[in-house]
């Protein structure tokens, strides 16, 4: 698992059609240890995948990143090395992409790649439709050139310290899944770009504590109740020349997402800093025009996809509390039945609307969603995933990502007219040992959960001690039918436990009033569930569990819950593995932490109720977990925690992980966090 990164090694991603059907671009590593990505074509005539840029080949280090990328890399968890992105022109044909902060060209028909003489650092190049050109930032500023490299100019010209261009925010990248701070106009006539100016955001320091010579970090860091950078949108013409697209700053001060499709004026959606009033603009030569809202007391989830254009209509999501169902919406119209929470838009077209959606929260399909009214599943049970389909002459060409944990395998197929092309190969390595899952619904509220015993486990033979493996936030759910999810869980059981996997109130896929069961709540009605697990699973396998052994571990999210479990409720969990725990939520960003909470500065005891400083003494036993680089929840959660228990005489430890971030994808530090946390658990709850 750590050597393969969750055995992700190895897979075909980043597929990109040419507009003519020729060819299939995409990105792979060449075996399931190997994170260094190359650039892969699929000849479709020819029938055979053909690597045509491997980075080792280009420079002779790849991993010599800028900074501005390295964090954008953290924001995406992107845990690979290589080409890890790369952007096309219309037609496909033409691609560009950065490798350690130098900038390449590829033209995939004639398998040519050059490597232009272009000041950087190169952070997320953007080809133009036309192929005419390409855009950058450095970090700071943007960047312009033709695609053969000639003509670089600087666009942007920025001075003042704390302020970048065309690079998406902090929060943007983090929270809303929005990775881009340019945007090409459809005609290749210029661009949108976004102004980040970081100079009102307190200032944070990440330091390398085991080498004391070394230059703390500087971190911009928009802790929940401060201060956000200030975001501002400008569109640019080839020229240069700029103009500010103004709206309401005080009253929406998130940028949530840019949409410019062909023909369309471009979409502009910004939120207010509660997050319960979501707006939608069009760009009318530089004026704002409002063509779409959203709004919920509480708070509106980001959903990905959307809003866009469908002819004159807006295509969008909206929670419906009446129905309880996350429905998609073309203009006033539901267009999906009541139950099918979609959880995002692949495709828009005249003929149909293709989504990813779910009835069960376990699955996720590929609905496709007809003119006509009707509803297609184009794929079955387990999770799927799809590029926008294509209309190339009289076919339809899709390329669709499957997994299912019924045959523990994951699919990565070319579609044309709903008949398989070519199914791309995947070098991911297999897990050594085959998950056996039981699933239950467990609880008042039928939460659903995983149970996975030992391999070599009879039952009835004896009672094992429970480890709940949990992350229990939003966006997070985990008992899903897809592959591989459940191997370290199973390589956990097979050290001697019962582990059990729950997804409480507050996780995806089960509706609106579901979803919002935790807001300003991170305590009750998520402990409650995981007790109601441990309850239900004891009463169906009472010979072979033992509840008075429980104990509980996860990440982030996962580590608060662990951590928050054995503090508010030692009677139920009796041991926790904490990792980069959210311990005091006045630390941690604004745009998460605001839109479940509310603002620090208007609900104090909000707060309050959801930190871990304000429990009571801790009775059982807790390892903490942390990287010191983190620079999402970072270190100073844990030492607070650390000094916090101290204090009240609370016997804790705490594993330190010198250099590491959030991600934790060195191979030795997480197969470590692994061994140690088995040790840990086998201490305390396998001894009489």
């Amino acid at each position: 698992m750590a050597a393969t990164r969750r055995f992700q090694l190895g897979t075909p991603r980043g597929f990109n059609l040419l507009a003519d059907a020729s060819l299939v671009t995409f990105l792979r590593s060449d075996h399931g240890r190997d994170s260094v990505n190359s650039l892969w074509v699929f000849d479709i005539d020819q029938n055979i995948e053909r690597k045509i840029a491997d980075p080792r080949t280009l420079l002779a280090d790849t991993e010599d990143i800028p900074d501005a990328e390295r964090a954008r890399r953290e924001r995406m968890r992107e845990t690979t090395g290589g080409i890890t992105s790369y952007s096309s022109d219309r037609s496909g044909k033409y691609l560009a992409f950065a490798l350690a902060g130098k900038l390449f060209t590829a033209d995939v028909v004639g398998e040519q790649i050059n490597a232009l003489e272009v000041s950087g650092p190169i952070i997320d190049p953007q080809v133009s439709p036309d192929g005419a050109h390409i855009i950058w930032s450095d970090g700071k500023n943007i960047h312009l050139c033709e695609f053969d490299g000639s003509n670089q100019r600087v666009v942007t010209e920025e001075t003042a310290e704390n302020v970048s261009w065309g690079l998406a925010d902090f929060i943007a990248a983090e929270e809303f899944g929005r990775m881009r701070g340019i945007w090409w106009s459809p005609n290749s006539d210029g661009f949108i770009a976004q102004r980040t100016d970081d100079t009102a955001v307190n200032t944070w320091w990440i330091s390398d504590m085991a080498n004391p010579h070394s230059t703390p970090r500087e971190l911009k860091y928009p802790h929940a109740g401060s201060v956000n950078a200030e975001i501002t949108l400008h569109h640019f013409d080839l020229a240069g020349a700029a103009n500010p697209i103004t709206w309401d700053n005080d009253a929406y001060e998130y940028l949530i997402s840019v949409s410019w499709q062909s023909e369309k004026n471009p979409l502009i959606t910004v939120a207010n800093r509660a997050q319960t009033e979501f707006v939608t603009h069009a760009l009318n030569t530089n004026s704002l025009e409002a063509v779409h809202s959203v709004s919920d007391p509480q708070f509106v989830e980001v959903i990905p996809g959307q809003p866009v254009w469908l002819n004159d209509e807006i295509v969008s999501i909206l929670d419906n509390r009446v129905t309880d169902t996350r429905e998609l919406r073309i203009g006033a119209r539901t267009a999906t039945p009541a139950g099918l929470q979609v959880m995002s838009v692949v495709s828009v077209s005249d003929q149909f609307i293709d989504v990813i959606a779910t009835s069960n929260a376990m699955d996720r399909q590929l609905v496709r969603v007809h003119a006509s009214g009707e509803i297609s599943e184009l794929t079955g049970d387990g999770g799927a995933s799809a590029l926008p389909s294509l209309n190339i002459g009289e076919d339809l060409w899709q390329i669709r990502i499957q997994s299912r944990l019924a045959t523990h395998e994951r699919t990565y197929r070319l579609i044309r007219n709903d008949e398989i092309v070519h199914q791309f190969d995947s070098h991911a390595e297999a897990p050594i040992v085959t998950p056996v899952v039981q699933l239950f619904e467990t609880g008042p509220h039928k939460v659903n959960t995983a149970v996975l015993f030992p391999t070599d486990h009879k039952l009835g033979s004896k009672k094992l001690p429970i480890l709940l493996r949990p992350y229990g936030g939003p966006h997070g759910a985990q008992v899903l039918n897809v592959a591989n999810i459940y191997a370290e869980d199973q390589w956990f059981a097979d050290q001697g436990f019962c582990v059990v996997v729950a997804d409480n109130r507050g996780t995806p896929g089960r509706g609106p009033i579901w979803d919002h069961e935790i807001y300003q709540d991170f305590v009750k009605p998520v402990l409650d569930d995981q007790q109601s697990a441990v309850e239900d699973i004891a009463k169906l396998f009472p010979n072979d569990v033992d509840a008075t052994k429980v104990g509980i571990t996860g990440w982030s999210f996962g580590g608060y819950l662990a951590a928050l479990a054995v503090l508010n409720r030692p009677e139920v969990f009796h041991a926790a593995v904490a990792g980069a725990p959210v311990t005091e939520w006045t630390m941690y960003d604004t745009a998460y932490t605001e839109r479940y909470l509310g603002n620090p500065n208007e609900v104090p005891e909000v707060y309050k109720h959801n930190s871990l400083l304000e429990q009571s003494h801790l009775e059982r036993p807790l390892l903490l977990i942390h990287g010191t680089a983190d620079d999402n929840v970072v270190f100073a959660h844990t030492l607070q925690l650390s000094s916090h228990l101290l204090a009240k005489k609370g016997e804790h430890s705490v594993l330190p992980l010198s250099g590491v971030t959030h991600m934790t994808p060195q191979e030795e530090v997480s197969e470590n966090i692994a061994l140690q946390s088995v040790a840990f658990f086998k201490q305390y709850l396998h001894k009489d």
